[in-house]
């Protein structure tokens, strides 16, 4: 069978093949027709494919959503956790109104706790401050008022009111007056103290300012003060209760030729709290001789905070 015939073969039956469905679709009722199942099962399958898509693309989605929400809603939390309330402006302290109200007190101002409230306001307020306490210690009527002003100027310690101080040291008819005068000017070591320091040791008619005056002196390096100050503890005169202090005030000084004394009372004395301050000043000097005496308190009966005190001098005095 040559290839013309096998062509015009088979064009015949499909054209024939064609007339016969077309007459059967005209015997037949219109109905729509049908996609063949294959096109069908492709396209139900290409959709399937497509929603499966898109809902894993909107999932994903969701998720990153989800995720900022949490991470926003962290950091807000953790901004409002790190948040803190803005310190509300400190009120100035009125430093005249509050020595007006402690001006009363008389001793007992130094020992209020409000006391210290009232130098730092005076510290704050600088040289109008010491401007305002000098001059009550100079003007004011009321001995409980200059008293205060002498204390407060020993704590601010500013060498401009050594004149103030040095005056009501001189003048004023207040004994407590003027030992607060003399030991603010001893406290604070300035050189322009030492003058009316000296006087005062010989001219004062009070016991308790010319101690107090020695006192100064002797932080000054100066030894006509410490000479008086260790006749003053030495002397039969000095009120018992008093002695401690004296002794206190040496052992601040700690003057290298008052070692002798106080070696003297870690052996002679069972006071702890003498020893405590003759333990404290021979630390202070790093005084090597005394090491043997602090050895045998640490090795004795006495308290411990006393034994404690002295093995820590030894330690210091070592070094």
């Amino acid at each position: 069978m040559n290839s013309s015939f096998r062509t015009g073969l088979l064009a015949g039956f499909i054209i024939g093949a064609a007339l016969m469905a077309f007459a059967a679709l005209l015997l037949r009722p219109r109905q729509e027709p049908e996609p063949p199942p294959a096109v069908a099962v492709a396209t139900r399958s290409l959709v399937e494919e497509q929603l499966t898509e898109e809902n894993r693309r909107l999932k994903t989605r969701v998720e990153e959503l989800e995720k900022e929400k949490d991470a926003t809603a962290k950091k807000k939390q953790q901004e409002k956790q790190e948040e803190k309330p803005a310190p509300a402006p400190k009120e100035a302290v009125d430093y005249r109104e509050l020595f007006a109200r402690m001006s009363d007190f008389g001793l007992g101002a130094l020992g209020d706790p409000k006391f210290k409230g009232l130098l730092e306001a005076i510290k704050a307020a600088g040289k109008p401050g010491i401007e305002f306490l000098s001059e009550i210690l100079r003007k004011s009527k009321t001995a409980s008022e200059r008293f205060l002003a002498a204390a407060l100027l020993e704590g601010a310690a500013d060498p401009s009111s050594v004149d103030a101080l040095a005056l009501a040291l001189k003048n004023d008819d207040d004994e407590i007056v003027r030992r607060m005068a003399s030991h603010a000017l001893a406290v604070m070591g300035a050189p322009s103290g030492e003058a009316p320091l000296r006087a005062a040791t010989t001219e004062d008619k009070d016991w308790g300012v010319r101690v107090n005056s020695a006192y100064g002196l002797a932080k000054l390096g100066k030894e006509d003060g410490l000479k008086i100050l260790r006749d003053s503890y030495e002397s039969a005169d000095t009120p018992p209760e008093y002695r401690l202090a004296i002794l206190g005030g040496l052992a601040d000084v700690a003057a290298p030729s008052t070692a002798p004394l106080f070696r003297k009372i870690l052996s002679d004395t069972k006071d702890a709290a003498y020893l405590l301050v003759s333990i404290g000043a021979l630390e202070k000097m790093k005084d090597a001789e005394s090491i043997a005496a602090l050895q045998a308190i640490v090795d004795s009966a006495q308290p411990a905070m006393v034994k404690q005190r002295a093995a820590k001098a030894i330690e210091t005095i070592r070094k």
